[in-house]
């Protein structure tokens, strides 16, 4: 395809640019999406601010929904106008990883250049066609909720378990309907009482107020003093996470799915652990599988995204929607490239 396009460069911290460049061309084997749609993610966020390093400059963003606007000839399955959502993330099938059904920590993974810009373009291996009816805002939320979905998975809830969320902002929130999905009873625990309130109406069976209450005291209540089965502390705290493991029950398993910045230590008493053998393990991105499970789930109505959206912002305003979802402002923030 001829023309240009825009992309949104960050060209160091707190530094993002407008720039023009050529329409990316495709390989045989490859897809142009026009982007609908693209959500902002915590990683964006610490690259945003220069807490993570990556080199520069650098188009973010890695949650999109767009429509097929160009294929190569090898590809066979998709038709121009189709409704997609594309990973990111090119895993190279026959690492050990890989072999081993890591995909997400594919040795020789390569990040595709993002979506906060007009296109995208991926191997056809990482499309994922839409069906039909769906929304584009809901399915621009595929690969938060296939990350969710992943760090539910590795918890192996059974139906009756009850699993506490520590932290429900628009991934907390993903995880406590995936909890429910997978059979569990869930709690929610926050400080700030309208996520709460959204909590609730989404399904949690419980919330907890945190500044209002001891988060231990309350979830050991909950449980009559058993402690939950499952923990997921979606903050980047590591003083809060040793706090969590306090509250869990014998066999308790809890999973760190929020990466830490700057880095930090856990302080746990070893015998917490060893007498009432806790699993504590973590979670990070997504496999194929869970990319597929997640946009099912999107498009079943089994997990709703959309409530979870609190800004959409045209995408030259793309300084502005990370200095939001920084300043904890709102709930999830998209990117509105195309639109429906």
């Amino acid at each position: 395809m001829e023309g240009t396009m825009r992309a949104m460069y960050l060209t160091a911290p707190e530094q993002i640019e407008l720039r023009e460049q050529p329409i990316y061309q495709v390989g045989p084997n490859e897809v142009l999406v026009r982007v609908a749609y693209a959500g902002i993610c915590p990683w964006d966020l610490r690259a945003y601010l220069g807490k993570k390093k990556v080199s520069l400059p650098r188009v973010l963003g890695h949650e999109i929904s767009g429509t097929v606007v160009e294929k190569g000839e090898l590809v066979k399955d998709l038709e121009i106008g189709d409704k997609v959502v594309g990973d990111f993330g090119v895993k190279c099938g026959y690492c050990v990883n890989c072999r081993q059904g890591r995909g997400n920590k594919c040795s020789n993974l390569e990040f595709l250049p993002g979506g906060f810009a007009d296109y995208a373009k991926f191997p056809r291996t990482n499309i994922y066609p839409i069906k039909k009816g769906t929304s584009m805002k809901a399915a621009a939320c595929t690969e938060p909720l296939a990350t969710v979905f992943r760090g539910q998975r590795l918890l192996n809830l059974k139906p009756g378990e009850v699993e506490a969320v520590i932290g429900v902002g628009p991934i907390g929130q993903m995880h406590l309907q995936v909890a429910r999905q997978f059979g569990a009873r869930t709690i929610a625990v926050d400080l700030i009482q309208e996520r709460l309130d959204l909590a609730k109406e989404l399904g949690a069976e419980m919330t907890i107020n945190s500044s209002e209450t001891s988060m231990v005291d309350a979830i050991m209540e909950a449980t009559g003093g058993r402690g939950a089965d499952a923990i997921t502390v979606t903050v980047q705290s590591a003083p809060l996470i040793c706090e969590a493991v306090k509250a869990l029950g014998y066999g308790g398993r809890l999973n760190i799915f929020a990466g830490i910045y700057p880095q930090d230590e856990l302080h746990i008493d070893p015998n917490l652990i060893h007498y009432k053998e806790l699993n504590i393990l973590g979670s990070a991105d997504s496999t194929s599988y869970e990319f597929r499970e997640a946009l099912k789930l999107i498009e079943d109505g089994a997990v709703k995204v959309e409530p979870l959206i609190s800004h959409v912002l045209p995408l030259e305003e793309l300084a502005k929607g990370l200095d939001i979802v920084a300043k904890c402002g709102g709930m999830k923030v998209i990117m509105e490239v195309e639109g429906d």
